[in-house]
């Protein structure tokens, strides 16, 4: 019986709203390598990305790694990509008021804020603090995704480990419009992950789960796909108009 795998064409981003990225771990770790994939497709297409970091575990190393072998100048496109730190919840807040201004500057299409509840768990932080906080951030991050159509990921844990996590995921939850769950699943005696998308319903293993393509090198194939149908296009545009 053939393995059932996630279209992953339907799985990208839609503009105009949150997607949230939900995995294994406090910060839902495992989900962030779609967050880089995409990231990597946007800076290959000429666009700017801001990412705000809320979980200390930003590394260049690993957008690069999502860029095709033969790719020129890959290091030179993260010069279009802006990273924030926000490590506490005032700095993360400080960051996602000042978005708007910046994207008047950039125009960038995607923004990804990973670990946005980590700060707010934080002991010194009160919890209706915390939570006043975060719905005013996520508000802010809903209000910049539908005036200037672009796309916003959060990566978040799929699982609370304690009540204040669950308000907190609660509250991120009911402002996104987009979610991908993984989780991994043992198959055969080995670890695969399982993708479930909302609000389409698509569910199955991640495409291409071997030893042969790792991820990034699945995005790169779809890339190219999707590169090579433009320029087809393109090509019949300028038949059409001689």
């Amino acid at each position: 019986m053939r393995e059932r795998t996630i279209d992953e064409r339907l799985i990208v981003p839609q503009s105009g709203g949150i997607y949230r990225l939900c995995g294994n771990g406090f910060a839902g770790k495992n989900m962030r390598q779609y967050a880089e994939a995409w990231t990597a497709i946007a800076l290959m297409n000429g666009q700017y990305v801001h990412w705000i970091d809320g979980a200390c575990r930003f590394n260049p190393d690993r957008i690069l790694r999502c860029f095709p072998e033969a790719y020129p100048e890959a290091n030179y496109l993260l010069r279009n990509l802006f990273v924030g730190r926000g490590f506490t919840v005032h700095q993360f807040a400080s960051l996602v008021q000042r978005i708007a201004d910046e994207l008047t500057i950039t125009d960038a299409k995607l923004i990804v804020v990973d670990g946005p509840i980590v700060m707010h768990l934080d002991a010194q932080v009160r919890d209706r603090e915390a939570r006043t906080l975060l719905k005013r951030c996520m508000a802010k991050l809903t209000q910049v995704a539908e005036q200037n159509d672009i796309a916003v990921i959060v990566i978040t844990a799929a699982k609370a480990y304690s009540k204040r996590h669950k308000a907190l995921l609660d509250i991120i939850d009911k402002q996104c419009n987009q979610k991908l769950l993984g989780r991994n699943r043992r198959q055969g005696g080995v670890s695969k992950l399982w993708l479930v998308h909302q609000p389409t319903g698509s569910s199955g293993f991640r495409a291409h789960w071997n030893d042969q393509e790792t991820l990034q090198q699945t995005y790169s194939r779809i890339l190219h796909q999707k590169l090579r149908t433009d320029y087809q296009q393109d090509l019949e545009e300028i038949t059409l108009l001689d």
